[in-house]
């Protein structure tokens, strides 16, 4: 019988193709917002979390207040954006410390003649580039001559290399301004992809009292320490948050001015925030599936009119208000369930476009397929069912008498 229903099922999809066809393209779109959404999110995960781990085992960070148990939005405002240099420089010297690498974070432009790159400017020590896992291409990172000279040198990523010097691979030497000072390319990085929409390989650095002087900030956005493995975490975040109270005035509290945090307090908040983002987008594709259900509805209560002399002839020799209902119900089932197998192809095909973009890996979860499949056939199910109610609810004897 199920085998029946399936074949007729398809017969009225091919009968009404126009109708059926948009029934089915609502559903496709639908579920392949959600396979696109969540599988772009969870690769953006996996980007940030393999960029996060290259920070090492022995490395935690120091920024301006976070509240970590608020979660992540509530840190948008409100917040400093700077810590004082003396917060870096008391904990430089302690023993549990074997490195600190500062960084200051801002917007500015790079120019070579008439081409320009509109970057984020690093100003940082000569520690700071390998704490981060980056590696060089070509050329050298910052020295300790550059920091105590405070030399006019840059590090460029590949992005603003490219936007500077095009295809040009003798960029080492070469000399750019920013705000009107000439600044030499010492060093070019390896690229590194993006993460989401942010192009990791879009950054310039150099040493962090020049970029202080030319852009007139006092302070550092944060900075990074790696502490002696033979001392402990435990211990060496103890005693870096004893140093940073001396930094405070009266009245200010430690835990209100510093957040010091590890790669897995970190790995926390993003999380919450991808979770928050991921139910944010499962929603406005649960609105898409919606429409395309309503979709189907609306379909379906015209096929019952439309089919009102079958309904009468099937009741006449012996079908049940079951069986019609099921007929009606399982057409709106193989609709979305079309729609579904279309949709998880095209949002699949969307993630590869995508990941082409971004230089990601492409992958798309198992789950992800499978929550897409069963948002499908709950569209099929809830939208169909009205539908197929009113075809059970038909007077056979008024059916026989409409025209066909």
């Amino acid at each position: 019988m199920l085998k029946y229903f399936l074949r007729q099922g398809m017969v009225q999809i091919r009968r009404y193709l126009v109708q059926s066809s948009l029934a089915i393209l609502g559903v496709a779109i639908g579920v392949a917002n959600v396979i696109m959404l969540i599988s772009i999110t969870d690769l953006g995960r996996r980007q940030t979390m393999g960029m996060i781990n290259e920070f090492g085992a022995n490395v935690f960070m120091v920024s301006p207040y976070i509240d970590f148990k608020a979660g992540p939005f509530a840190n948008m405002k409100g917040a400093s954006v700077q810590l004082p240099d003396e917060s870096w420089r008391v904990v430089e010297p302690l023993p549990e410390v074997e490195n600190v690498a500062p960084a200051l974070m801002l917007p500015g432009y790079i120019l070579n003649g008439e081409k320009q790159s509109y970057t984020t400017l690093f100003g940082i020590n000569q520690y700071f580039l390998e704490s981060r896992g980056h590696e060089i291409d070509k050329g050298r990172f910052l020295q300790d001559g550059d920091i105590e000279e405070q030399s006019k040198v840059l590090v460029l990523g590949p992005s603003v290399a490219a936007a500077l010097f095009g295809e040009d691979e003798d960029i080492i030497g070469r000399e750019v301004q920013i705000r009107d000072e000439p600044f030499k390319v010492v060093g070019l990085l390896k690229t590194r992809g993006r993460v989401g929409m942010e192009d990791m390989d879009n950054a310039a650095y150099m040493p962090l009292e020049v970029e202080q002087e030319l852009l007139g900030f006092v302070g550092v956005t944060g900075f990074f320490v790696r502490y002696s493995q033979q001392v402990g975490e435990e211990k060496a975040m103890a005693a870096v948050r004893d140093a940073l109270q001396t930094t405070l005035n009266d009245g200010e509290i430690l835990e209100e001015s510093y957040s010091v945090f590890t790669v897995k307090d970190a790995v926390k908040l993003m999380d919450k925030a991808l979770e928050i983002f991921k139910v944010v987008l499962l929603g406005v594709s649960s609105i898409a599936l919606l429409v395309a259900g309503i979709g189907i509805m609306n379909v379906m209560l015209i096929r019952v009119i439309q089919r009102r002399p079958e309904i009468g002839i099937r009741r006449a020799v012996g079908a049940s208000q079951g069986q019609v209902a099921i007929q009606f119900l399982i057409e709106a089932c193989v609709k979305a369930l079309i729609g579904a197998v279309i949709g998880i192809g095209l949002g699949v095909l969307g993630v590869f476009i995508y990941c082409n973009y971004t230089e990601w890996e492409p992958w798309v979860s198992p789950r992800t397929i499978a929550l897409g499949a069963l948002f499908s056939i709950a569209v099929g199910l809830i939208f169909g069912s009205w539908p197929a109610a009113r075809a059970a609810k038909q007077d056979p004897v008024a059916c026989l008498r409409s025209e066909i």
